[in-house]
């Protein structure tokens, strides 16, 4: 019962603060770089990169490809999950082996050199953006 007097508050309670202190000291703490690994790939995927190519990448291409602005919404409806889904494939692995694997002087040219893969996608999804005539080259 020794170990169960640290929790205890000065009216003999159980303190779930004490406890929760030591369990994030313990259990999270050694953890730290891969929980913000992790948050930081969530967040690029699930709110970043929606922004991204919903409101610039996929609208800007479609209107310098010669779409009009009502076809905007209809080739972002069509084209974004797919990115999403291609970003997701290529960007969570690389993030993973950068941050995780890659010396941090190496990761500015590991991250360009998948960024020259991704951005191949991304300008074919951007050709195909817009798309008023199939004749015209």
């Amino acid at each position: 019962y020794d170990e169960l007097d640290g929790f205890l508050d000065e009216n003999n309670s159980f303190n779930f603060f004490k406890l929760f202190g030591i369990v994030l000291d313990q259990w999270v703490k050694p953890y730290l770089g891969a929980v913000k690994t992790v948050l930081s790939i969530l967040i690029e995927q699930f709110l970043w990169c929606p922004i991204v190519f919903g409101l610039f990448e996929i609208p800007v291409s479609t209107l310098l490809n010669g779409g009009d602005l009502p076809s905007v919404r209809k080739e972002v409806d069509s084209k974004l999950g797919s990115l999403l889904i291609s970003n997701a494939k290529i960007w969570t692995f690389a993030n993973l082996a950068i941050y995780g694997v890659v010396p941090v002087d190496y990761r500015p040219i590991i991250s360009n050199i998948v960024d020259l893969g991704w951005q191949s996608i991304v300008s074919s999804v951007a050709a195909d953006c817009g798309k008023v005539d199939d004749d015209i080259c």
